[in-house]
């Protein structure tokens, strides 16, 4: 190659590598801006899905909480009807009881006075009886006696 040649060839050379290099900044330009903007897009859409996951992730926390409101809401309503219930129950059991209570004593207070009556006829029955008895003996011990008395002499005592 000669001189004019290699010289050509070097600024034909250069020229090339100068448009190879402009190319290349150019496709790397293009690259870049393509990668930015592919970039900002992955950034919105993931930006756009963690508001959405945000959003249905508090309407789920909103649900459950008003599902464990009502959920609650339920229990509490099931133990204060169950605790009247009870407690309805305790009443009538303790009046159960009470009329219970007030028939036994009846019974027995009814029981105590017919004892009581019984046991003070019995007591005017003996009383009778030891009245009648007493008289008897009276009877028995002065017509006794009246045999036994000396009988008196018109003579006068004895000597």
């Amino acid at each position: 190659m000669t001189t004019d040649e290699h010289g050509a060839s070097t600024g034909d050379g250069t020229r090339a590598a100068a448009r190879l290099l402009e190319i290349a900044t150019r496709n790397a330009d293009e690259l870049l801006g393509e990668a930015r903007s592919e970039a900002a897009s992955i950034v919105a859409t993931a930006q756009t899905e963690a508001e959405r996951l945000t959003a249905s992730s508090q309407a789920q926390a909103e649900q459950l909480t008003a599902s464990a409101r009502t959920d609650a809401d339920r229990v509490l309503a099931a133990a204060h009807a169950e605790a009247e219930r009870v407690h309805a129950e305790l009443d009538q059991t303790r009046a159960a009881q009470s009329a219970e209570l007030d028939r036994q004593r009846t019974t027995v207070l009814g029981e105590l006075a017919d004892r009581r009556a019984a046991l003070e006829a019995e007591v005017a029955r003996l009383q009778q009886l030891e009245q009648d008895h007493r008289n008897r003996m009276r009877s028995y011990l002065t017509q006794q006696l009246a045999q036994i008395e000396p009988i008196p002499h018109p003579e006068g005592p004895h000597r």
